[in-house]
């Protein structure tokens, strides 16, 4: 049998751990907008990387929470372009992501031992003396 894994943290504090890996990231990510264009996109694509599966539905709900804010944008003059937008809010669902990812290896590293149940490997080296006794048994 193995260990029972946890799906998700059952609390706040369980979350923290990935703030190990999305807080730097997040962080490199800032500091890189005046890089080379080439370095910015090896890290983009490293922190989308780091953060799959959890990317898209990451950027879905980034996109979906900032619609109000793009909109508003349109109000008070000129608004950056859609693109842009849209990039930002796939590095900020990477970001979402890679946290989401670095807290389940968390969990993952600290599980518990698992727990062996008895198997095909332990019928087979059962001994002779028992598989007699075991016939004899039956025939009462």
């Amino acid at each position: 049998m193995r260990a029972p894994l946890p799906l998700w943290p059952a609390t706040f504090r369980g979350w923290l751990p990935g703030l190990l890996l999305s807080v730097p990231l997040a962080l490199l990510l800032w500091n890189l907008r005046t890089a080379p264009e080439d370095l910015r996109t090896a890290v983009a694509t490293a922190a989308v990387l780091l953060a799959l599966p959890w990317v898209v539905p990451a950027m879905v709900l980034v996109a979906t929470v900032s619609v109000p804010l793009y909109m508003w944008l349109h109000t008070q003059g000129p608004v950056p372009d859609v693109l842009q937008w849209l990039g930002g809010t796939l590095l900020a669902g990477a970001v979402l992501g890679a946290h989401v990812n670095a807290t389940l290896a968390w969990l993952w590293l600290r599980r518990d031992p698992a727990v062996p149940e008895p198997g095909l490997r332990d019928f087979l080296e059962r001994s002779p003396r028992g598989i007699d006794r075991q016939l004899n048994d039956d025939k009462r």
